[in-house]
């Protein structure tokens, strides 16, 4: 058996779909005050990643208190 599928609507609304990505990007670049033509510079900073895990919380304070201690 075969599946008929209509191409058509399908190309569409990835069409639309692409559209509304690129329009959004566009507009949220526009918004923060930067190019979206531009290149990058690769002038970027890393963040700063924060242990949410008890275990390592409980390891941080344990080190915070030795290091305290030293001075």
């Amino acid at each position: 058996m075969v599946i008929l599928v209509p191409w058509k609507p399908v190309a569409l609304v990835l069409g639309l779909l692409s559209a509304l990505i690129l329009v959004s990007y566009f507009g949220s670049a526009l918004m923060r005050g930067k190019d979206p033509f531009a290149v990058s510079t690769g002038d970027w900073q890393p963040v700063a990643h924060h242990a949410t895990s008890h275990a390592t919380g409980v390891r941080n304070s344990t080190l915070h208190k030795a290091v305290s201690a030293k001075r």
